[in-house]
């Protein structure tokens, strides 16, 4: 099918009911046309491993989007972008191998959060890593800094306080939790120059405004990153301001 120019595809990870795209839908008034598919790798569990052999299904993924005529391909999951790379530089290699394989660009809710510190140029960073086990939010941090910044703190949920451990099974944070870990990060750190959200997951589209009034910082989150960078990329607009 021929690539329709308005067309964004969303590989969606397993097994969860991943909110970008209709939210995507939502803020672009149905003006863009919207595909999505799910990986479903065999006995996948969320853990590192699993995540670092995700490749071979991404790159079948991307396939699919592509022959149903998208133009531009998207994944929303964190972990997927830095989970298995050793910086920003790696990461964008493998994006580039799924877009020469596919024929189509693709995107990350990483590449994304990159693109946008590499626009507003901060020196130093704290992670609000939200719901991230330790094991998660340490391989983030290694990856921030190896590629070429300054991570000041790095802090979950859990580390703050707000939650009295990190469960089983995740669980994505509210909007008061976010704002909390914001307001905690801000308190203790004020000489930093950005904030950064990790955890698709963690939904910050409705407290934006809230977020930056809380912080007077800039705030850059995986969900609202992967959305501006989708819409400069399709030359539209979307009401996030950074």
């Amino acid at each position: 099918m021929r690539n329709n120019n308005n067309a964004i595809g969303f590989i969606s990870a397993p097994s969860w009911l991943d909110p970008a795209p209709d939210e995507f839908r939502i803020i672009t008034q149905g003006k863009i046309s919207i595909q999505q598919t799910f990986l479903d790798p065999p006995g996948f569990d969320y853990s590192i491993k699993s995540i670092t052999e995700i490749e071979p299904h991404l790159i079948n993924a991307a396939l699919s989007l592509a022959s149903a005529g998208c133009s531009l391909i998207a994944s929303p999951a964190t972990p997927f972008g830095y989970m298995g790379f050793d910086n920003i530089t790696k990461a964008r290699e493998n994006l580039t191998k799924i877009k020469k394989t596919s024929g189509v660009e693709c995107i990350s809710s990483i590449s994304a959060i990159f693109d946008l510190l590499e626009i507003n140029k901060p020196q130093t960073l704290a992670l609000a890593c939200t719901y991230y086990p330790d094991d998660w939010k340490d391989l983030w941090t290694s990856f921030v800094r190896a590629s070429g910044y300054e991570v000041i703190a790095s802090q979950s949920l859990v580390d703050q306080g707000i939650r009295k451990k990190t469960l089983d099974e995740i669980d994505y944070p509210n909007s008061d939790e976010i704002c909390e870990s914001i307001k905690i990060i801000s308190k203790n750190y004020p000489n930093i120059d950005a904030i950064i959200i990790s955890g698709s997951g963690a939904r910050t589209m409705a407290i934006t405004d809230k977020l930056k009034k809380i912080s007077n910082k800039l705030i850059i989150a995986s969900d609202t990153a992967l959305f501006s960078i989708i819409a400069k990329k399709l030359n539209i607009n979307v009401p996030i301001k950074l």
